[in-house]
């Protein structure tokens, strides 16, 4: 059950995708934020001072884009879309199109 207080992740999610297909230039400081957060496996869960004043700058953006309801992104979160928007792995196994586009 919804309190008054709480909001739906996936509306939050939603309004962060249309905030980052609608405005080109939302989309680049994402990108930008996302390309300096930097957090090695062998850190484990122990986020370094700077990736952390990162990530809060990268979630007061999305606060900002979308108009402040934003529970904000995890360390695992910026980790998952860095590895899509700034690195562009994909996870090609689930790709229909992995083999029919090789020329």
């Amino acid at each position: 059950m919804q309190t008054g207080s709480s909001v739906d992740p996936h509306a939050q999610l939603r309004a962060l995708y249309l905030s980052l297909l609608q405005h080109q230039e939302h989309f680049d400081e994402f990108k930008q934020l996302l390309a300096l957060y930097s957090l090695e496996p062998e850190q484990g869960d122990d986020e370094p001072e700077e990736a952390a004043r990162i990530r809060e700058r990268l979630n007061d953006r999305i606060r900002a884009w979308v108009g402040g309801f934003f529970d904000g992104l995890s360390a695992i979160q910026v980790l998952q879309w860095r590895a899509i928007v700034v690195e562009e792995r994909f996870n090609v196994s689930l790709s229909p199109w992995k083999e029919s586009n090789v020329y």
